[in-house]
């Protein structure tokens, strides 16, 4: 008689679905909105430094953060509690919103367009704290 794994497979999958869950709950869908939100503006803000501004090829992401945002710092309130992270490549730039503990990717948005580009925290909670955007077919040849 063969063994009946059929307990055994059910309980596995609901292990799964709870971890699943649970790993995707941890992330309030209003909050991720709002700092959606607040990301398109930090982008904005970084693409104007870089494209428009002139921000000065060697900074790190910190120092263009704090250039991007010097006439408004409060650009950068909402991410206290998280890692960010800022790609440029020529006249165009990213920026990428990760957990606290920079292991994963929350939301990443290219400031040259008037839309969102990424929802990690819903459309993938593990992706890791890596930029996906190839911005020169984002934002067009910089």
């Amino acid at each position: 008689m063969k063994p009946d794994h059929t307990k055994t497979l059910a309980l596995l999958i609901v292990g799964v679905l709870l971890v699943g869950c649970a790993h995707a709950a941890s992330y309030n869908e209003e909050q991720m909105y709002s700092l959606a939100a607040a990301l398109s503006k930090l982008s904005r803000a970084v693409d104007s430094a870089v494209a428009l501004r002139g921000a000065p090829e060697g900074l790190s992401e910190e120092e263009l953060l704090d250039f991007a945002t010097r006439d408004d710092p409060s650009l950068r309130e909402p991410f206290v509690q998280h890692k960010l992270h800022v790609l440029r490549q020529g006249k165009n730039s990213a920026v990428l919103v990760c957990t606290p503990d920079g292991r994963r990717a929350l939301l990443e948005d290219a400031g040259c367009t008037g839309r969102f580009e990424r929802h990690w925290w819903r459309e993938d909670p593990s992706k890791s704290c890596a930029f996906t955007l190839d911005l020169a077919a984002t934002c067009g040849a910089p």
